[in-house]
């Protein structure tokens, strides 16, 4: 009997590790949503002054996502400038961050971009009421006549 009991405990707190487990951040999801910001925010940025915003500005994401060792930190965070993609949410817009450097290159490129991101969020809120108010087709009767060559 108190083999069960704790045998019970055990499961208790190991389901409770595991709920802590999921309820985890994602520390590099956190880090690229903060990566992808510094070049929304920043016109016309590059790698170095990328890395040194991100850096600077965002310590405690970069710290928690790669480490804090500088020649690994600066490794990592060049892999990501190549290599890692960024999907933003508002618009399902998905590139590097090399490329979303280039797509904000201006100011006027970042105000198109918000208003693309502006447009699409009023097409996903209007979409649902216009798909309430479309009456369902009806399929019309087709002759015998019909569909013969």
């Amino acid at each position: 009997m108190n083999e069960d009991i704790e045998l019970d405990k055990l499961r208790i707190l190991l389901n409770a590790v595991e709920a802590m487990e999921d309820e985890e951040p994602d520390f590099y999801a956190v880090l690229k949503e903060a990566a992808w910001n510094v070049l929304h925010e920043n016109p016309g940025f590059g790698f170095d002054e990328w890395v040194q915003t991100l850096m600077g500005q965002y310590p405690s994401e970069v710290v928690d996502a790669i480490g804090s060792h500088p020649a690994e930190t600066y490794a990592s965070l060049a892999d990501m400038w190549e290599t890692e993609d960024y999907e933003d949410e508002q618009t399902g817009e998905c590139h590097s961050f090399k490329d979303w450097a280039e797509y904000f290159a201006t100011d006027r490129s970042i105000e198109l971009y918000d208003l693309l991101a502006e447009a699409r969020a009023n097409i996903r809120r209007i979409e649902p009421r216009q798909r309430q108010r479309q009456p369902n087709p009806q399929p019309r009767p087709q002759s015998p006549a019909e569909g013969q060559i």
